[in-house]
């Protein structure tokens, strides 16, 4: 047993040593910006780490952030809230909500930030945050609703514009239908005109028929009566000479 338990304390005391060794490691390439290689040593060093230290969990989730592995990075991160350190999760919060911004989800940055501020009072980065977000989702909503009221004026527009249009069309269909009827009621008039001179002309005909024929019969008893008076004058003259 003794030797068991000598043997367990010596695999726990070097796997303590390869994980500080590599999160130092970590640590230095991290600063170089060599964020693939951090990576990499920070995640053999929470491997190795028999206490599953939250801080490599946290140093792991950020060299996966900067290299704008926010999936996985918001998972190191969840890792990493297991630890009681108020300030450590307080940062924890803030980095999250830094991923959630990265993402383009400003209601979620907007509430993790909140819970670091609450967490730690003291983290100065987390409560700027905060305030950019917040005032950034006051110009969206505004910006919403600008635009919503623009659009509900144009089609409050187009919706006059329409009903003017449809006025005017009515009054353009009005306006053919009087011309219709005024040219119906000249083309009447132009009838009845015709009518009428046609029934005069017919008058006037009739008229000078009846002119000739009086002027006959007058020329017809004219001769008669010279025939008659003819026929007088000699017998009056045979009369005298008997």
């Amino acid at each position: 047993m003794k030797i068991l338990t000598l043997l367990i304390t010596l695999l726990v005391i070097n796997s303590y040593a390869v994980s500080y060794i590599d999160a130092k490691s970590g640590e230095k390439e991290y600063k170089k910006g060599n964020f693939g290689i951090s990576e990499k040593k920070f995640e053999s060093a929470s491997a190795s780490d028999p206490d599953k230290d939250p801080v490599l969990f946290y140093n792991h989730g950020n060299s996966l952030f900067q290299q704008k592995k926010y999936d996985e990075a918001m998972k190191k991160y969840e890792e990493a809230l297991s630890t009681d350190n108020k300030a450590l999760k307080s940062q924890v919060k803030y980095n999250m909500g830094n991923t959630f911004f990265m993402q383009q989800k400003p209601e979620e940055a907007l509430a993790y930030y909140k819970d670091a501020v609450k967490l730690d009072p003291e983290n100065r980065e987390a409560a700027i945050n905060y305030e950019i977000v917040r005032k950034l989702l006051e110009q969206q909503q505004q910006q919403q609703q600008q635009d919503q009221n623009k659009d509900q004026q144009k089609q409050e527009q187009q919706q006059d514009q329409k009903q003017q249009d449809n006025k005017q069309e009515q009054n353009k269909d009005k306006q053919q239908d009087q011309k219709q009827d005024q040219q119906q009621n000249q083309d009447k008039d132009q009838d009845q005109k015709q009518k009428q001179q046609q029934e005069k002309d017919k008058m006037s005909k009739e008229e000078a028929e009846q002119l000739l024929k009086a002027m006959e019969k007058d020329e017809e008893d004219a001769q008669e009566k010279v025939q008659k008076a003819l026929i007088q004058k000699e017998r009056s003259n045979i009369k005298n000479k008997w």
